[in-house]
């Protein structure tokens, strides 16, 4: 059984000294350490954030490949599966941070950053000469926090972070507006925090409909208004993206998969992917992984 690698920061199982905020390296420190390949894997409750100065190379985050050019900067979301294969050396910096505290802070103060806080990016940037970036002050304020750790480390760093984050988020086009500071967007989300927890279980739409004390009827209405589809959609939606990662990243059978989604028949689970994707589970690992082995770099 081959799971998808779960890491603190890659490579490392335990949690670093720094797990309370913060951690800011060059991506050659770790990159160049792996022969410029980072197989793919997943933070449970961190985000990254890159700064690709020079060189290039693919990124893949969950079930797309990108190619990355410099400048550009990368966002990766927590819970997201990614990895990297550099074409040869690299310059740049890359943070680690915890989603949770910048999405607090970002929720009262800008919740139209919060649609992107939990999306994966790639940013293409302009050229500039390193004394008119407007991003290397941020950067290296962050990375000064990071090493000298003074009073009231956390919050520094993560206003300092959500100021990094907006600004480059502005290269990537206007924010959306966004209802997510609304009651009925906070239900919404409460319904998609559950989900996250409890969607191996295959609990039904009134399962969470009762547990957040509301009707089938509101449920429906707020994931139509909010998210434009169902709320059995947004279940499916978040058991496809599971399968999808393991199909494509973990070593594991497609039976072992589908009990471990919650799936009692492997029948039925290649029913419930081809008709979410088009694609039986071998297929779809077979165009994930063209050789259709196991992946232990990237593809």
């Amino acid at each position: 059984m081959n799971k998808i690698p779960n890491y603190a920061l890659y490579g490392e199982v335990s949690q670093p000294i720094w797990h309370e905020s913060l951690h800011v390296e060059s991506i050659s420190t770790r990159s160049g350490a792996y022969a410029w390949e980072i197989a793919p894997h997943r933070h449970d409750t961190l985000l990254q954030l890159l700064y690709l100065q020079k060189g290039g190379g693919t990124v893949l985050c969950d079930s797309l490949s990108l190619i990355a050019r410099a400048p550009c900067v990368i966002y990766v979301p927590a819970q997201s599966v990614h990895g990297f294969r550099w074409d040869g050396a690299v310059e740049g910096k890359v943070i680690t941070a915890l989603q949770h505290p910048l999405e607090s802070i970002a929720g009262p103060l800008c919740p139209g950053l919060l649609p992107q806080l939990q999306e994966r990016q790639l940013i293409e940037l302009p050229y500039w000469l390193p004394e008119e970036d407007p991003l290397l002050p941020l950067f290296a304020a962050l990375e000064e926090e990071y090493l000298g750790r003074g009073r009231e480390h956390v919050a520094c760093s993560t206003a300092l972070l959500l100021a990094l984050l907006i600004n480059v988020f502005r290269f990537g086009g206007p924010v959306r507006p966004s209802p997510a500071h609304s009651r009925r967007a906070q239900q919404v989300k409460q319904f998609r925090e559950r989900v996250e927890i409890h969607f191996r279980a295959h609990r039904t739409v009134s399962d969470y409909a009762e547990e957040l004390g509301m009707t089938l009827a509101t449920l429906g209405r707020l994931c139509q208004e909010q998210l434009g589809m169902t709320p059995l959609a947004v279940i499916n939606a978040r058991l496809v993206l599971e399968a999808k990662r393991e199909l494509a990243y973990s070593g594991r059978s497609i039976k072992e998969i589908a009990l471990d989604l919650g799936f009692s028949d492997e029948g039925y689970f290649s029913r419930f992917i081809r008709k979410h994707t088009g694609l039986t589970p071998s297929e779809f690992r077979l165009q994930a992984r063209p050789d259709g082995q196991p992946t232990g770099d990237l593809r």
